[in-house]
Order: C-alpha cells, then sequence, then structure tokens
C-alpha cells in the first residue's frame, strides 16, 4: 500500500482490546471508512487506498479477531464490531463519515448505523451481501439455503482442516472469476489465516443469524446508498435488493472480490458516488 501518507496504527476499544486499522491521507479530508469481510483484513483495499488517499482520508479495519486486531474469546458478533467501529471512529474525531463495508462487512457497517444512527455518516456503500443471510424464502438473496449453512456451521467451520478446506474452494470458485494465480492465492490465505478458526465459526454463525433489513430500509430513505453486486447471482440479488431498499441503487460488476480483482472500475463507480450521491 502506498500513500504520502499511510500509518499503521492501533485503538483500544475496551480493556485489552486493540482495533488495528490502516490511516491515509490528509486527516482534516471527508474520511471513508473500509470494512473487510469475515477473515480478511483491510488490505484487501488496497487498491481503493491508493486511488482514494489523494482527495480523502483513508481507513483500512481489521475488525476484531481478523488481521492485527485483538483476537478475542467473547465479542465475536457483529453489534460488537459495531460498537468497535464507533469508538474507532470517535477516538479519531471523524465526523459523518462514509462507510464503505463489504460481504460481512456489510453487517459492520449496517450495526454501526443501528447504533449510532443513520445520520452520523456522509453515506453507506454495501459490497455483495444481503442483510438477511439466512432465508427460507427461495427468491430471496441469501448466502445458501438453511440446510447448507447448517452444514457449514456445524461440520466444517468447526475444525481447523475442513474450515480451510472451506476457504479453498471458496476463493477460488465463488470470490475470484478465472484462474487464480498462486502468489495472490498465497495472499488471501496467508490473509485469511490470521483469524482463528473459531472466531470465523463464531462470526459466520453471528452473520447467517443476523437480520439488518430494517436499519438498511431506513439508510436507503435517509442518506446516500450504494450496493455493489456480484454477477454470479445478480438475477436473484438485485431484483431482491430493489424489491428491499427501492431507492438505493445497484451496481453489478465481477465476483465477490470484485473490488482488488477490478479496481478501476470498482473505483470510478464509487468515485461517482462520492461525488453524486448516486
Amino acid at each position: 500500500m502506498s500513500a504520502e501518507r499511510t500509518e499503521s496504527r492501533y485503538v483500544t476499544v475496551e480493556p485489552d482490546v486493540q482495533i488495528h486499522f490502516w490511516d491515509a491521507g490528509e486527516k482534516d479530508a471527508p474520511a471513508l471508512v473500509f470494512i473487510p469481510g469475515l477473515t480478511f483484513s483491510g488490505k484487501v483495499f488496497k487498491h481503493q487506498l491508493e486511488h482514494f488517499s489523494k482527495s480523502y482520508r483513508v481507513i483500512l479495519v481489521d475488525p476484531r479477531g481478523q488481521g492485527l486486531s485483538t483476537k478475542c474469546p467473547f465479542g465475536n458478533d457483529y453489534q460488537t464490531h459495531g460498537r468497535d467501529l464507533i469508538r474507532l471512529v470517535e477516538h479519531e474525531g471523524i465526523e459523518k463519515p462514509t462507510l464503505i463495508g463489504w460481504s460481512c462487512g456489510n453487517l459492520e457497517a449496517w450495526s454501526y448505523l443501528e447504533q449510532a444512527g443513520v445520520d452520523s455518516v456522509s453515506g453507506c456503500v454495501t459490497v455483495d451481501m444481503s442483510p438477511l443471510p439466512h432465508n427460507e424464502d427461495p427468491k430471496a438473496w441469501t448466502e445458501g439455503t438453511p440446510a447448507k449453512l447448517s452444514e457449514i456451521m456445524t461440520r466444517t467451520l468447526n475444525h481447523p482442516e475442513t474450515a480451510a478446506g472451506f476457504w479453498d474452494s471458496y476463493l477460488r470458485e465463488v470470490m475470484w472469476q478465472g484462474p487464480l494465480a498462486d502468489e495472490q492465492y498465497e495472499w488471501f490465505i496467508d490473509m485469511s489465516n490470521q483469524t482463528p478458526f473459531w472466531v470465523t465459526h463464531e462470526l459466520f454463525g453471528d452473520a447467517i443469524l443476523s437480520d439488518y433489513r430494517a436499519i438498511a430500509q431506513e439508510a436507503s430513505e435517509k442518506i446516500p446508498t450504494l450496493m455493489f453486486i456480484a454477477e454470479h447471482w445478480a438475477d436473484v440479488a438485485e431484483p431482491y435488493w430493489h424489491s428491499l431498499c427501492p431507492k438505493t441503487p445497484t451496481y453489478v460488476m465481477g465476483g465477490h472480490l470484485m473490488a482488488i480483482q477490478y479496481p478501476d472500475r470498482f473505483n470510478r463507480r464509487l468515485e461517482t458516488f462520492l461525488t453524486t450521491g448516486e
């Protein structure tokens, strides 16, 4: 990651719990706070830091249990992650940031809005995850059938070896479009391995049982919002999202890791949103 000013920093959000983040750009510029998905570090937004830190203050967060942040036997849930993020923003004296969540980072962004209020931010961008990941409606945008999610929770992510196999296949088959170079694969896996499997297990369980539809709808009505959706499930996800949040525009592109695989296109659409609110 390169910018004229990039700092690797920590903030203590409660006793013995530190949240790590990268901080780049001018400190008095409008702030963009990027939140990664399950097991990932804020480094997954390295291309966004390089691009947007020229005009904005850019914060890349390692959520609790991920990246360089503290690994805790408690607080591995998205209500706590939302509180951690609020404390980070308050500690840094940031007023009305724009939140950009990806995957389970969406849940953290919606949790932040639920607890701090939608008027506490300038806007909210969510990338490729439903606010209700577990839904029995076959027409809904979900992370999988109830039976499949149950199997992942109770028989896959409960052991380090089977959890590693799950992330290997998910990265190769869902997150990335086309062949993944060995060097890039190892970079992602090394990043993911910074999160202990037991933290992943707790966060996954909390994620699939979360329901942030109400706050997503409130945000859609009151502040600028945008949803990015991956191509592989756009035929279901886009109409579902439009029915839930008709005032939030959608943008379909790439796979789940669109921001790092296609950074120029992603950054152009995000730049339009930041400039116009649409």
